[in-house]
């Protein structure tokens, strides 16, 4: 008998129907819970159920039901939300692996391919209700047929992807090769079978710009997910492509999880990009989970790229990844012609820093005056990078990181562009009080205000996080440039890659080694990527296109080798630096990162963590690097210590790290993050 009112448990020695609930909460494993009969017949997997847990009431998704005997703690289901499973059995099986590959809970994983608007929904949803039933009663099966005739090396690529289906690909093209055509065939192709597509790119205003294209070729069968969409908006469109609605789905790395029934292809666009690893619990990377779904559901994996991360490049070496190569541009364009220009040569010759030198001046107004589109990069945002006081030598910095504060003319503002800390300009040093402040470095805004000064009459755009804050304006500006209602953009790495811009035949590259004096092993590959994809944006249209690379670092490897946009020469290089170092794709990392106010009793643990951890790896079949502070040691108020550990076995990583946190006490005030295969360590 239960008795509910006296706070009382279930205690029963008949066999019941129980049920394994995963919840959303750190380090948590799914627990069993009672079944009430009047539930019998809806509790299945993946469905929404509403549990007490501890003092509250929860939600959390059925992962498994049996029958057993009953046992002291087991606790009755009080609600089930769902009338049919929201989650597929692959979805079950992908979110499991995700929260033992990356350090999570079931229920953190999980909730990951559950849309926002159904987290916090308590009452039952019947998905084919009037209120949310779809009005289309029948779906556009027309695919409008191609423009383009395939060259002889696209059809090579499409046929070599075909035969190696069960296998994921690789197509490495050169900038404006037409990897876009080769996945619109693709996507035709599976749609022939009956199959639905996922299509991913790295960035929100990317997926908007290509989705026209997609659009022109698949009409009504295409849906979109992005986080800029309200939990209202995606909840419709998951609802249409879980109906059968849509058969392919365009975005960024959440859109992976696009509940489709008869999943046949999955592509990810620039796979190189930093932005497919998430930030976040579940801190997956998208390109790893792709693989594990296209394995659950038989899909065929294509990534597409010029410039490949050096970890599926050496897939492909190692036969793990077939590899199809596009060597050429279509219609038998040209590469653009890159110039490196030596900075420290200019400052010599002016006796003074400057942002342009005059070959880059010199091509701008060039392009002006024959009414041709430039484009400008600098991986730095803001007006000045810092402020510092000519009198005592003090940087003024966020108290809450302990990182350079950035001037933002546009807002009259000091930024810090971690916490989003602002205070109004100063004139006086707060450590001296002398007016002897000078504002130094730059970024896009203050490029924007330069190159305005030196081309009055240019339109001139910017497109960086700043301009992205408000809703739609980046997506605007570039339209706007591709229509050519703006002459030069000026722009981060958001510019950087895919972007199809045909009237740009300059693209200018300022402070193209800004990127290499980053403690992170991944500097080299990072710079190298970003300047060879914005070199790739010049000359996609009928005029050849130029490429002018601003550098104090012209004789660097990896500056030479992204002017004559030469990956192989690049990869071989680095792949032996890595190797030497035993550093991905040649060993596994997983960052252990420690965050506390109280800076000794942060580090007290540290060591007692490093301590417990040497003792489970005894063999030494892993190395473990710290602890040490991060290189942005004070962030949000919080000192951040870490620990790295790197090792051939993921598994036995992982494995050791959960016996290590298992046996000590973590204290309350210190926050434990584990980041499995981390592609930043700043």
């Amino acid at each position: 008998m239960k008795l509910e009112a006296a706070g009382e448990e279930t205690q029963s020695t008949e066999e019941v129907l129980k049920a394994q609930i995963a919840l959303p909460i750190p380090n948590s494993p799914a627990y069993d819970y009672k079944i009430p009969q009047e539930f019998s017949s809806k509790i299945k997997p993946g469905v929404r159920v509403q549990i007490p847990f501890r003092n509250k009431k929860i939600i959390g998704v059925v992962v498994s039901h049996d029958k057993g005997q009953s046992f002291k703690g087991l606790r009755d289901i009080i609600a089930v939300l769902d009338e049919e499973p929201i989650l597929r059995e692959c979805d079950l099986m992908l979110s499991q692996w995700m929260s033992e590959e990356y350090y999570c809970s079931w229920g953190e994983a999980l909730n990951q391919l559950i849309p926002n608007y159904l987290l916090s929904k308590t009452s039952s949803v019947d998905f084919f209700n009037e209120k949310y039933k779809i009005l289309e009663d029948s779906v556009s099966v027309s695919v409008a047929p191609s423009p383009h005739e395939l060259t002889e090396e696209q059809s090579q690529v499409l046929d070599l992807v075909q035969r190696e289906e069960g296998k994921p690909a690789l197509i490495q093209g050169v900038t404006g090769s037409g990897k876009t055509e080769v996945y619109l065939r693709l996507i035709e192709k599976y749609l022939d079978r009956g199959k639905s597509s996922i299509c991913l790119f790295p960035e929100i205003a990317l997926s908007e710009q290509i989705k026209h294209t997609f659009i022109e070729r698949f009409s009504s069968r295409l849906e979109i997910l992005h986080s800029r969409l309200t939990p209202l908006e995606k909840f419709k469109a998951w609802l249409k492509i879980k109906s059968g609605k849509v058969q392919i789905v365009l975005g960024p790395r959440s859109a992976l999880f696009a509940p489709f029934s008869n999943l046949g292809l999955i592509i990810i666009d620039e796979e190189q990009e930093f932005t497919y690893k998430q930030d976040q619990v579940p801190r997956y990377h998208t390109r790893e989970a792709a693989k594990k779904l296209a394995e659950l559901t038989g899909a065929q994996l294509v990534m597409g790229t010029a410039t490949p991360s050096l970890e599926t490049r050496y897939a492909c070496d190692s036969g793990a990844v077939a590899r199809a190569v596009l060597t050429k541009r279509v219609t038998d364009r040209t590469l653009p012609q890159v110039e490196i220009v030596d900075m420290s040569e200019e400052f010599q010759r002016k006796k003074r820093p400057v942002l342009f030198s005059d070959r880059l001046k010199e091509e701008i107004d060039k392009n002006l005056q024959e009414k041709q589109g430039t484009l400008i990069f600098l991986n730095r945002r803001g007006f000045s990078t810092f402020i510092h006081c000519l009198s005592c030598g003090t940087i003024l910095s966020c108290g809450s990181c302990e990182v350079p504060l950035t001037f933002h003319m546009g807002d009259g503002k000091l930024l810090c562009h971690y916490c989003e800390f602002k205070c109004k300009v100063l004139l006086n040093c707060p450590d001296c009080g002398q007016p002897t402040l000078k504002y130094g470095g730059m970024g896009t805004e203050k490029l924007e205000s330069e190159i305005a000064k030196v081309f009055p009459r240019a339109k001139i755009g910017r497109a960086d996080s700043d301009i992205a804050r408000k809703k739609g304006k980046v997506t605007q500006v570039l339209n706007d440039f591709k229509e050519g209602k703006i002459d030069i953009l000026i722009g981060t790495q958001m510019i950087a890659k895919g972007f199809d811009f045909p009237q740009v035949t300059l693209v200018g590259v300022v402070l193209a080694d800004v990127g290499l004096s980053l403690p992170d092993f991944r500097a080299n590959e990072k710079t190298f990527q970003l300047l060879t994809q914005v070199a790739g944006r010049a000359g996609r249209g009928d005029v050849p296109g130029r490429v002018i690379i601003q550098t104090y670092q012209h004789d660097h490897h990896v500056i030479q080798n992204a002017s004559r946009q030469d990956y192989e020469h690049f990869y071989s290089e680095e792949v032996e630096r890595r190797k030497e170092l035993s550093y991905p794709p040649f060993s596994n990392l997983v960052n252990i990162i420690l965050k506390g106010k109280v800076e000794k009793r942060l580090l007290d643990f540290a060591n007692e963590l490093r301590f417990h951890f040497d003792q489970h790896n005894k063999d030494k079949e892993s190395v473990v690097l710290g602890p040490a502070p991060l290189p942005i040691h004070k962030l949000r108020d919080y000192y951040r210590w870490h620990l790295m550990i790197k090792g051939t076995d993921k598994a036995k990583i992982l494995q050791h790290i959960r016996e290590t946190l298992a046996e000590i006490k973590k204290p309350s005030a210190i926050q434990l993050l584990v980041d499995v295969d981390p592609v930043s360590v700043l």
